[in-house]
């Protein structure tokens, strides 16, 4: 049974080992310093993908942020299926406050502890080994499996985004993207918009506020429209049995925009980040205009500011897969054969590579992966040996499944 035999080959200690490799490249993306990028764990990836005899791809994203991709199988043969990961992690904050140190990997009472163990090298090292333990098999797939280790994910999905574009991502069918979800298959997932507000008014004396036009009286009228925005973007958007309905948070205010803050000094111009988050429904038309119409009621409440906004990096719509799509298919039947439970559905809270792999491919995508989905970006943050080896395997009965091993 191609199954059995794949399953055989599946090192557990092997598998803990490189997920702890993993975590031990610190691969946060810091701008101010130069190398800080994901090239080093990338790199360790691409030398692994090739030691397995892999067809290796180097996708040159940015400058010194490179896509990896390591594939099995003919694309010519059958479908193309994803298992998708990213090589970055969110900053460490301050070391001090962790009990283990955030990258030294320990392995304690069944954990491994550091940043991105959840977040999500972990789900990327099991994705690695579940190729690797079906090739190692000698089982023959219909179609490609093809692992992505993805830049940028953490920021603007540039990794995504490159990849969608590429020849190689037209040729996906269908993708399992390995972020931290308890091992839940999750068929939706919020999308979000960061819509960039600017508030311009008149530079005056704080003394002779008549002179002026207050722009942050005019930003402090649209954060009031906050949860009215909420209110009518919830009634647009469809209630999830797995998802929190939509939010509006203010994240960033800022004035002035320019030069120095004064305490006498009435500022020309100030601005706010709204964080807004979408469960399925809307399409980005309605979406932009219950937020032009809580701008317009700011500009009303404050005659003689302007208020306008646009989106940071585009729309990334919430995503919602059908249970009857032969991805979702596979994957329910590879828990039950690899647990002996039954598939328990759920939604990602936040947002994924997988927003962009939907929007740009049309294709089918579930979020599926180890670790608490509560714990990324926290300190102290882990991932539970045991559901990082269940996850490689939910991945190889899941491929076999689906490319008909």
């Amino acid at each position: 049974m191609a199954l059995r035999d794949a399953l055989a080959h599946l090192d557990a200690d092997e598998l803990i080992a490189l997920a702890r490799d993993l975590v031990r490249i610190p691969s946060v993306v810091r701008p101010d310093e130069p190398g800080a990028t994901e090239a080093e764990v990338a790199g360790y990836v691409e030398r692994w993908f090739r030691a397995q005899e892999f067809a290796v791809e180097v996708q040159d994203v940015a400058p010194g942020r490179p896509n990896v991709l390591g594939s099995i199988g003919d694309a010519g043969a059958g479908p193309t299926l994803l298992l998708e990961g990213h090589t970055d992690v969110v900053t460490e904050g301050d070391p001090g406050e962790w009990a283990h140190p955030p990258f030294a990997a320990d392995l304690v009472d069944g954990r491994i502890h550091g940043r991105g163990a959840a977040d999500m090298k972990a789900g990327l090292a099991a994705a690695m080994m579940a190729a690797a333990a079906i090739q190692r098999s000698g089982t023959r797939i219909r179609g490609r499996l093809l692992v992505g280790a993805l830049v940028d994910e953490e920021g603007d999905m540039q990794g995504a985004r490159h990849l969608a574009a590429s020849a190689t991502g037209r040729e996906i069918g269908a993708a399992i993207v390995c972020e931290p979800e308890q091992n839940e298959l999750c068929l939706e997932q919020r999308g979000v918009v960061w819509a960039r507000v600017t508030v311009r008014g008149r530079m005056a004396h704080g003394a002779m506020p008549e002179a002026g036009v207050n722009p942050i009286a005019a930003l402090g009228a649209l954060l009031r429209e906050a949860p009215a925005l909420e209110r009518r973007l919830r009634r647009l958007c469809r209630r999830s049995p797995h998802l929190r309905p939509p939010t509006v948070t203010p994240t960033v205010v800022r004035a002035p925009l320019l030069g120095l803050a004064q305490a006498n000094v009435i500022p020309s111009a100030a601005t706010a980040i709204l964080d807004v988050r979408l469960t399925p429904g809307p399409d980005e038309s309605a979406v932009a205009k219950e937020i032009d119409r809580a701008c317009q009621q700011a500009m009303e409440a404050c005659p003689g500011a302007t208020v306008e906004w646009e989106p940071v990096n585009g729309f990334r719509l919430a995503t919602r897969v059908d249970r009857s799509e032969p991805l979702v298919r596979a994957m329910g039947r590879a828990v039950r054969q690899v647990t002996g439970r039954a598939p328990v559905f759920g939604g990602v809270p936040g947002s994924t590579d997988g927003t962009i792999l939907r929007a740009s491919l049309g294709i089918p995508i579930v979020t599926c992966g180890p670790g608490n989905r509560l714990i990324p970006h926290q300190v102290d943050e882990y991932v539970d040996v045991a559901e990082v080896v269940e996850a490689a395997g939910i991945y190889i009965a899941s491929a076999l499944n689906f490319l008909e091993g």
